[in-house]
């Protein structure tokens, strides 16, 4: 076999070697939350809330604000990374019309680089246990359902797929998230009452529908102030990309409730106390569902693209080489190997 041969054959059989590190070495490495990664996504809609001004001078008649204008921002990002596991730092900041702060929460999670669901905590990350997707969809979403950690009320809950849509030229997988039970965010139940006069709840509570108001004997019944604590229902859509598991939109109907121990000892409704209907930003939906699009471009090209192109331009030397090999033979009256021989 000639030197030009050798050449190209061992070129070949580096690219096909690079088009097998192309694909299950770079591509699962670059097929991952990346540890640069620092989102804020925006939100606006309206609240309802006590008015702790209000309270705290026993201003009854303005003692709940109704259908305030707010904007939301949540920030993700990555502060630490460990093999296949990510800390996350998610926080999110609640704003009124004038740009004051009305509420803030603060959490780390570790997640899962791929698929996003709980890792374990590495030592000394002050990452918080949970169970489930949290700040995001797996990678490679699927039309199932999966299970979600809800912060609002501490708890498990199923992301239940709903339908698929089409969202800024973007395929979107839909699902909807709905848990209910007692407040277990720390951030907002801090900034809640422990207790409230009861003339003052009493008020508040002819906000609720008619069917959900407390019987007026059982008001009169309670003590005064009236201790108090709180449950939340909370219901979330989210828009996901299908290629990419990115979130692209997403919708928030947040309630919180004061309740307090009844006769029987059961909870008992007494009035609203929080209350958020949230929808992400045409602005924002854009720019996530551009961000989509060259993420999915960039990682078929890691995936698809690149793997065939290298593997092509293999075969395409392997071939040149035989070709001069075979060419090469016959202009010396060299016999190809099998060849008869008088």
């Amino acid at each position: 076999m000639r030197k030009s041969t050798w050449i190209l054959s061992g070129t070949a059989v580096v690219l096909v070697a690079a088009s097998a590190v192309t694909r299950f070495a770079v591509y699962p490495e670059v097929h991952q939350l990346p540890s640069d990664t620092d989102s804020v996504f925006a939100y606006t809609g309206t609240a309802s809330l006590l008015n702790a001004a209000a309270l705290e001078q026993g201003d009854v008649a303005n003692a709940f604000l109704s259908d305030i204008p707010v904007t939301v921002e949540r920030h993700v990002k990555v502060v630490d990374t460990d093999g296949g596991t990510a800390v996350v730092s998610d926080d999110v900041t609640v704003a009124g019309p004038d740009g004051s702060e009305l509420s803030s929460t603060a959490h780390r999670w570790s997640v899962d680089r791929t698929d996003l669901v709980n890792s374990p905590v590495p030592e000394g990350s002050d990452a918080e246990e949970h169970q489930g997707l949290v700040i995001s969809w797996p990678l490679e979403p699927e039309e199932k359902d999966y299970t979600f950690w809800d912060p609002t009320t501490a708890t498990e809950a199923p992301a239940v797929y709903d339908r698929t849509e089409d969202l800024e030229g973007r395929t979107a997988y839909v699902f909807v998230v709905e848990a209910a039970g007692p407040l277990g965010e720390p951030a907002i139940a801090e900034r809640l009452p422990q207790a409230l006069p009861k003339d003052l709840l009493a008020g508040i509570a002819q906000t609720l529908p008619a069917d959900q108001l407390p019987p007026p004997e059982a008001l009169e019944a309670l003590p005064d102030p009236v201790p108090l604590t709180y449950a939340a229902t909370v219901q979330r859509t989210a828009w996901i990309d299908s290629e990419t598991g990115m979130v692209l939109d997403g919708s928030l109907e947040q309630t919180i409730v004061a309740q307090t121990a009844g006769p029987d000892g059961q909870p008992v409704t007494l009035a609203p106390v929080n209350a958020m209907s949230l929808q992400g930003t045409a602005e924002g939906v854009s720019e996530r569902a551009d961000d989509a699009a060259e993420s999915a471009r960039m990682l078929w090209l890691v995936r698809v693209l690149a793997p065939l192109g290298l593997l092509g331009a293999a075969i395409v030397l392997l071939a040149v080489a035989a070709a001069l090999e075979i060419r090469a033979r016959r202009g010396t009256g060299t016999p190809e190997p099998g060849a008869q021989t008088a």
